[in-house]
């Protein structure tokens, strides 16, 4: 009975309202860049020809005319979404309307709930968001990468982050649009390298992608530039899945120019073992087509000296890894993982200690 009475209040609430208002067009968030450079973001009241107006989670309501806004984003909030309240819980549920500044929840356990937009700091949808045995966790912040490598799955238009390894390794990268990624990064003082990558969503659990890792060394002596052109297929979610990656590359050292004798391949993958806890692992296959192998000589006065000759061969380099993702909060991860390195069949496995630290904006 609540419900329906609910129900019929909004109902006959939005009737009144002018224009196109948020009930009509579905539960949205939008966000105004306007022409003084100030934003405003909030919940979506009506969209008019000449005026927009939006509930501001800090102001309150607010009418602007079209022509003082520079950009608008609109995203529309369907099936369940996630409240966020200003004293720090959480809730999931179905939304029923938003009504005078107020929005109102239809939850699992206690019922409908309403919301004055000023007690809301963030909605969104609850795909974004991962349930375990009744509990509420935050998304995987860094759902798109692996360590260095990336999955097939796409960053959101104006997602972005931030990415330190070993300190002197830093790179940004930023969904342009909801399938293309644009990113690039330095490695102080060596090299710089680009990496766009377009992605799509082919099923709820399946998405391909294809990208172009571009590096370029800053130092002339190193004379280094290299590049791969790559495809990708991951299959799972954001929280659990698995990426199959392969593509052909080239290297330039002194102005010459070769390709790899095979595919680059990459095999990774994470799951998530608890809300703050992630495991991943990433794999690299690279062809090679010789190395230098190390050979003792021996004259005929009887010394001995060790002399590098180049073996021409066939076979694989691999860069093996396994490490846990922490997750302090839903904007930032910490990797820790441990690489084994097979360079060639005549020198002996490394096994190195990686750390990064990203940022997700």
């Amino acid at each position: 009975m609540r419900l329906i009475i609910t129900l019929f209040f909004l109902t006959i609430s939005n009737l009144a309202t002018k224009g196109q208002s948020a009930d009509s067009i579905g539960l949205s968030v939008v966000t105004l860049l306007l022409n003084d450079g100030s934003t405003i973001y909030g919940l979506l009241d009506y969209q008019q020809s000449d005026s927009v107006a939006i509930y501001d989670f800090n102001l309150g309501r607010v009418a602007i005319a079209v022509k003082e806004v520079k950009e608008i984003d609109i995203n529309k909030l369907e099936d369940k979404i996630v409240i966020e309240a200003a004293n720090g819980k959480t809730y999931i549920g179905e939304m029923i309307g938003l009504n005078g500044g107020v929005v109102f929840l239809k939850t699992g356990s206690a019922g409908i709930i309403s919301f004055p937009v000023n007690m809301i700091s963030k909605i969104t949808s609850y795909s974004l968001f991962a349930s375990r045995k009744g509990s509420i966790w935050f998304a995987n912040p860094n759902a798109t990468r692996y360590f260095f490598a990336p999955s097939a799955i796409p960053l959101k238009k104006k997602e972005g982050y931030f990415q330190n390894a070993y300190i002197i390794g830093n790179s940004v990268n930023v969904g342009i649009t909801n399938n293309l990624t644009v990113g690039g990064g330095v490695v102080i003082p060596f090299l710089f390298y680009i990496t766009p990558k377009v992605s799509f969503k082919l099923t709820e659990r399946f998405y391909t992608g294809a990208g172009i890792l571009f590096t370029q060394s800053f130092l002339s002596e190193m004379g280094l530039s290299a590049g791969v052109a790559y495809g990708l297929a991951t299959y799972g979610s954001t929280e659990h899945n698995i990426t199959l990656g392969a593509g052909y590359g080239f290297a330039s050292f002194d102005n010459k120019y070769s390709a790899t004798p095979g595919p680059i391949a990459t095999i990774n993958g994470m799951t998530r073992i608890s809300k703050k806890i992630s495991l991943v692992t990433e794999n690299w296959m690279i062809p090679r087509a010789g190395y230098n192998r190390q050979v003792l000589r021996a004259s005929g006065t009887g010394s001995e000296w060790m002399e590098s000759v180049y073996e021409k061969k066939n076979f694989y380099s691999t860069a093996l890894s396994l490490g846990l993702r922490f997750m302090p909060s839903n904007a930032i991860s910490i990797d820790f993982a441990v690489v084994n390195i097979a360079p060639d069949p005549d020198t002996r496995n490394v096994t190195l200690p990686y750390l990064d630290f990203v940022y997700k904006f």
